[in-house]
């Protein structure tokens, strides 16, 4: 036996990524919640090529939770996003700081957050401080963010999420898989 006689595995590819959907569940995103699944669903059709996994939290009266930890599972996924409720205030910096808090358990060598609102916080004394602040450690932490503005740009805190993370705005009729899949490709870089 001969060492060209040996072989060896490679796994060829790039990076995990992991996109983490911080979805508003507020009274205000009735509409726009519709539009936000279906996306979702399409990235956990996309997670088990690309090697990437998903997750979302929901963020709507006093806190948020998440909904699907890091996951490539289409089925458990489809479950939890099609019974999302959606009611009450909107706790945007506390949807922000889950998608931290996931970021930081998962660790993952790529990362995007997807923050789907309308920027309407109003369940905090502070809220734009208070945003700041949670889309600033979101930036320490790497995360390429996707702010999809479903809402009145000139009423909500959309672009202070966009200033404070160094994100980007995104339209909520232009938010599809392929844009997602777009960021995660520059966060990649």
């Amino acid at each position: 036996v001969e060492s060209r006689d040996l072989r060896q595995s490679i796994n060829a590819g790039s990076a995990s990524a992991l996109v983490v959907f911080a979805v508003d569940a507020s009274a205000s995103m009735r509409g726009p919640m519709r539009a936000a699944k279906g996306v979702a669903l399409d990235l956990l059709r996309d997670a088990y090529q690309h090697r990437d996994e998903i997750a979302v939290v929901a963020f709507a009266g006093d806190d948020a939770d998440v909904l699907v930890p890091p996951t490539d599972s289409v089925a458990l996924a489809a479950r939890h996003l099609k019974d999302l409720p959606t009611g009450d205030r909107t706790p945007l910096p506390a949807g922000l700081r889950a998608a931290d808090d996931v970021l930081s358990r998962a660790d993952p060598d790529t990362s995007v957050v997807v923050v789907v609102t309308d920027g309407q916080a109003n369940a905090t004394d502070t809220p734009t401080a208070a945003t700041r602040t949670a889309a600033s450690a979101l930036a320490e932490r790497g995360a390429h963010v996707v702010v999809v503005d479903a809402g009145d740009n000139a009423r909500g805190l959309t672009s202070d999420i966009v200033d404070a993370a160094d994100g980007e705005r995104v339209p909520l009729d232009a938010l599809s898989a392929d844009r997602v899949e777009h960021a995660v490709g520059q966060a990649r870089k």
